[in-house]
C-alpha cells in the first residue's frame, strides 16, 4: 500500500434543498483492499446535481455531490493492483476519470449488460455520508474509489474543460447514440441543447447523418449548436413547421411537451433514445398504434456502461484542444467559493460550473 503523509482534506456537504452547503474537513481516507484514493483535479456540477440542490430530485443526505470528476491516483490499498479499462495496471500518478457507478460484475443486472443498475452499486456523487462514503463525491479533496469502478486514463494534453464532463455527459451521449444504431444517411433530431445535446452534435457529425436538427427554446444554445455543426437549430415553434421526417431522436430535455410535439414526426422504423427525464414529472401520453404500425423503437438510457466511458475519452481526445465543447465548462471556482459558484450556476446561460485546485 502506497500512502501519502497523513493530512486533512475538504468536502462540501449537501444537507438538503434550501440549506447552505457545508465545507468540512476530514482526514485522508486510507484505502482498504482493492480501493484507490484519487486527488481531485477538477469536478463540474451536472444538471442533475443542480436538480438535487433545487429539490427536483431526492437523494439521501448529507452527501457530497459531483459525479463529473477527474484526478490523479494518489494511493492504493493492499492486494492486487487495480486495472484500467484497457487492461493495463493502474499506477500512482495516473490521471484518470471513472464511471459514475461502481458495479459488482456478478449480479443479474451486471450479467445483463446493465452494470449501472448493479444490485450492489456505489454511485459517485449520490451516496449518503456514512463513514468512508464521505469521499464518493467530486466536491472534495479526494475520492475513494471502490473495487469494481471503471477507470479510464486521461492524456496529459486533454484539457480539464473537455475531460471533466466525460464521466457523465459525454459517456451518456455515447450510450444514447449507440442505442440509435447506425445513423449514417439518416435525419437525426436532438431535443435539448445543453451539455449533452451539444456534445451529441459534435459526436454525431463524425457518424455522417443526412442532417442534424437541434430544437431548443434558448437562442444562445441554438447558436452554439450551429457553431458545433448541426444542420438546423430551431425553436419548438419553428420545428412544428419543419417537414423533415425524423429517423433517429435523442431526447435530452426531459420535457413532456417535447415528447408530445415531436413523437408524431417519427418516420417508419425510427429509433428513440430517451435520456433527459431524470427527475420526477407528470405522466405523458403517446399513441400505441403508431408505435406498432410505424415499428418505432423506444429505449430509455440512464447512465452508461464501461465501454461508453472509454469511447467518451477516445472521442474527446480526438478533438482539437480549442474545440467549442471545451468552452462550455466553467467558470471555475474553489470549494471555498461555493456560494458564488452556485449563484453563477443558476444562470441558464451557464452549462457547467467547475471546481478546480480542490
Amino acid at each position: 500500500m502506497n500512502l501519502p503523509p497523513q493530512t486533512m482534506g475538504k468536502a462540501l456537504l449537501f444537507d438538503g434543498p434550501g440549506l447552505p452547503l457545508r465545507l468540512v474537513e476530514q482526514p485522508f481516507p486510507a484505502p482498504l483492499e482493492g480501493e484507490l484514493v484519487v486527488r481531485v483535479e477538477a469536478a463540474t456540477l451536472c444538471g442533475s446535481d443542480l436538480h438535487t440542490i433545487n429539490g427536483k430530485r431526492k437523494v439521501e443526505t448529507p452527501t457530497v455531490l459531483g459525479h463529473e470528476t477527474i484526478g490523479r491516483i494518489e494511493a492504493m490499498g493492499p492486494g492486487p493492483t487495480p486495472r484500467l479499462q484497457d487492461g493495463t495496471l493502474a499506477a500512482i500518478g495516473d490521471r484518470i476519470t471513472w464511471a459514475v457507478v461502481a458495479n459488482c460484475g456478478g449480479c443479474r443486472y451486471c450479467d445483463s449488460d446493465l452494470p449501472q443498475k448493479c444490485e450492489k452499486a456505489i454511485k459517485y456523487g449520490h451516496e449518503p455520508l456514512i463513514g468512508r462514503r464521505m469521499w464518493t463525491g467530486g466536491l472534495a479533496t479526494w475520492n475513494l474509489l471502490a473495487p469494481g469502478t471503471t477507470l479510464v486514463k486521461l492524456p496529459e494534453s486533454l484539457p480539464a474543460s473537455l475531460a471533466t464532463p466525460a464521466s457523465c455527459a459525454t459517456a451518456t451521449v455515447m450510450a444514447g447514440i449507440e442505442a440509435l444504431g447506425p445513423i449514417e444517411g439518416k435525419n437525426l433530431l436532438i431535443t435539448g441543447a445543453g451539455m449533452l445535446g451539444l456534445t451529441a452534435v459534435a459526436r454525431a457529425r463524425a457518424l455522417r447523418p443526412a442532417s442534424i436538427t437541434v430544437v431548443d427554446p434558448l437562442c444562445w444554445r441554438r447558436d452554439q449548436a450551429l457553431v458545433i455543426g448541426c444542420s438546423n437549430a430551431l425553436t419548438p415553434v419553428e420545428f412544428n413547421n419543419h417537414t423533415q421526417p425524423v429517423d433517429a431522436w435523442l431526447e435530452l430535455s426531459g420535457s413532456n411537451v417535447s415528447w408530445e410535439s415531436c413523437f408524431p414526426r417519427l418516420a417508419i422504423g425510427a429509433k428513440v433514445a430517451l435520456i433527459g427525464a431524470v427527475f420526477p414529472t407528470q405522466d405523458t401520453v403517446f399513441n400505441l398504434e403508431r408505435v406498432v404500425r410505424r415499428m418505432i423503437t423506444i429505449r430509455g438510457i440512464h447512465n452508461y456502461g464501461p465501454r461508453h466511458l472509454a469511447s467518451a475519452v477516445e472521442f474527446l481526445t480526438g478533438l482539437p484542444a480549442d474545440h467549442p465543447l471545451g468552452q462550455l465548462a466553467g467558470p471555475w471556482f474553489t470549494l471555498d467559493q461555493h456560494e458564488t459558484a452556485l449563484r453563477v450556476a443558476a444562470d441558464p446561460a451557464v452549462l457547467r460550473v467547475g471546481f478546480r485546485s480542490i
